[in-house]
C-alpha cells in the first residue's frame, strides 16, 4: 500500500494542474470577451470606418 501513495498523490496533483489549467483558460476567455465588448462599444465607429477602408468601399457624404 506504502508503494501506491505516490502515486496517487502524483495523480491528485495532475487533477489540481488540471483544473488550474481550465481555470486560467476560463479567465482569459472572460477577460478577452469583456475586452471585445469594450471594443466593440467604445469603438464601433473606429473599427467601421477602418474595414471599410480596408476592404476599398468609400462613401461619398453629401
Amino acid at each position: 500500500m506504502v508503494l501506491y501513495q505516490p502515486a496517487i498523490i502524483l495523480n491528485h496533483f495532475e487533477g489540481l494542474n488540471l483544473s488550474l489549467t481550465a481555470l486560467k483558460i476560463s479567465h482569459l476567455e472572460q477577460l478577452n470577451n469583456e475586452i471585445f465588448a469594450l471594443l466593440s462599444t467604445r469603438f464601433y465607429c473606429l473599427k467601421i470606418d477602418y474595414l471599410i477602408k480596408r476592404i476599398g468601399i468609400s462613401i461619398f457624404i453629401f
